[in-house]
C-alpha cells in the first residue's frame, strides 16, 4: 500500500550487449567448398597450360613454315642458275644462226618466271616473319634468322599417343576437372539436408538509476553460453532436383570427354598417316632428285651440242623445280605431323 508521488523524477538507463556465434557443424560443407575451390584453381592452371600449349604449337608451325619458304627460295636460286645458262646458250645459238629467236625469247620468259617466283617467296618469307613476331607479341619489324629444322626419324607409338591423350592432354584434363568439381557440388547439395549446430556466447551489462521508485538502482551483468540446433525440413524436393541436374551435367561431361578423345585420336591418326606418307615421299624424291639432276646436266650438255630442242631442256629444268618443291613440302609435312602429334599428346609444354 505504499504510494510514492514525486515530480521531476530522473531515470538513467545504460545497456551493453556483445554476442558471438560459431558454427560447430554444418555437414562438412566448409571442407567440401574448400575442395571445390582447390579443384577450380587447379583447373585454371590446366586452362593456362592449354593456352600455352596452343600458342607454342602456333609458334612452331610458323617457324617451320618460314624454314620451308627459305628452302624453296634456295631451290629457286639453284634453278635460276640453270635457266640463266640456258638463256645464254639460246642467245649464242640465235646470234650464230643455229637456232631461231623464239628459243631465246622462251628461255628469257622462263627465266623471268623463276625470278618472279623468287620475289614472291622473298615477300612470303617477310610476311611469315611478321606473323611470327605478332604471335610472339614483338615488334613486327624485328628481323631474325631461322635455323634449319631437324627432320624427325620416327613418331611415338600409337599406344603412347593414346596413353598421353588419356592422361596429360590439357583438353581432356580440363573436362575431367569439371567432373570432379561437379562431384564436390553434389556433396555441397547433399550437405544442405544435414543439421547445423551453433555455439553461442554473449555478455551483457544493464544499469538503471532512478531518483524515485521501488528500485532506485538496479544492475545486471555476466556471460551466457549455449548451443543452438537447426534442421532443414522442407528442402528435400529442391535438393533432389538439384542432384538430378548435377547428375545430368556429370554425364554430359563424360560424353564430352569421349567426344574430345575421339576427335584427338582421329587427328593423331591423320597426322600419323601424313607422317608415313611424307617419309615415303622423301625417300622417293631423294632418289628421284639425283636422277633429275643428272638428267638436267646431260640435257644441258646436249643442248650445247644442239642435239635436243629448247622444249626438251625446258622440261628437264621444270622437272627439277617440281622435284625440289615436292621434297621440301614433304619435309615440311613430316615435321608438321610430328609437332601436331606432340601437341595432341599435350607434350609441347611441360
Amino acid at each position: 500500500g505504499t504510494s510514492i508521488e514525486r515530480n521531476g523524477v530522473r531515470n538513467t538507463t545504460l545497456n551493453g550487449n556483445a554476442q558471438f556465434s560459431y558454427r560447430l557443424y554444418n555437414g562438412k560443407r566448409m571442407y567440401i567448398v574448400k575442395k571445390r575451390l582447390e579443384l577450380q584453381e587447379a583447373q585454371s592452371d590446366i586452362g593456362l597450360r592449354q593456352e600455352i600449349n596452343l600458342t607454342t604449337f602456333d609458334v612452331i608451325n610458323r617457324y617451320i613454315n618460314i624454314n620451308r619458304l627459305i628452302k624453296q627460295r634456295n631451290a629457286i636460286l639453284e634453278t635460276i642458275s640453270f635457266f640463266e645458262e640456258r638463256t645464254k646458250l639460246s642467245l649464242s645459238r640465235f646470234e650464230i644462226g643455229t637456232a631461231g629467236k623464239n628459243d631465246y625469247l622462251q628461255s628469257q620468259v622462263d627465266l623471268n618466271v623463276q625470278r618472279s617466283n623468287e620475289l614472291t617467296l622473298i615477300n612470303n618469307i617477310l610476311l611469315a616473319k611478321t606473323d611470327l613476331n605478332r604471335v610472339l607479341a614483338r615488334d613486327p619489324f624485328i628481323s631474325f634468322d631461322v635455323e634449319d629444322v631437324d627432320i624427325p626419324a620416327a613418331l611415338p607409338s600409337r599406344e603412347e599417343i593414346k596413353a598421353a591423350i588419356d592422361s596429360i592432354n590439357p583438353d581432356v584434363a580440363y573436362i575431367r576437372y569439371n567432373q570432379q568439381i561437379l562431384e564436390q557440388s553434389a556433396l555441397e547439395i547433399k550437405a544442405q539436408q544435414k543439421p547445423s549446430l551453433f555455439g553461442n556466447a554473449s555478455t551483457t551489462f544493464n544499469r538503471n538509476d532512478n531518483t524515485a521508485g521501488f528500485n532506485l538502482f538496479t544492475q545486471t551483468y555476466g556471460p551466457q553460453v549455449g548451443l543452438s540446433f537447426s534442421l532443414p525440413i522442407f528442402t528435400g524436393p529442391i535438393v533432389r532436383q538439384q542432384l538430378r541436374a548435377n547428375a545430368l551435367q556429370y554425364k554430359n561431361e563424360g560424353l564430352q570427354i569421349d567426344n574430345v578423345k575421339q576427335s584427338l585420336f582421329s587427328q593423331a591418326a591423320q597426322a600419323y598417316q601424313n607422317f608415313a606418307n611424307a617419309k615415303r615421299q622423301i625417300e622417293l624424291e631423294i632418289h628421284n632428285l639425283e636422277i633429275i639432276r643428272e638428267n638436267n646436266s646431260i640435257s644441258m650438255e646436249r643442248f650445247r651440242k644442239a642435239s635436243i630442242t629448247t622444249v626438251e631442256l625446258r622440261q628437264a629444268q621444270l622437272n627439277l623445280v617440281e622435284s625440289q618443291n615436292r621434297m621440301i613440302n614433304a619435309q615440311y609435312t613430316l615435321k608438321q605431323s610430328e609437332v601436331q602429334i606432340r601437341y595432341i599428346m599435350g607434350g609441347l609444354v611441360n
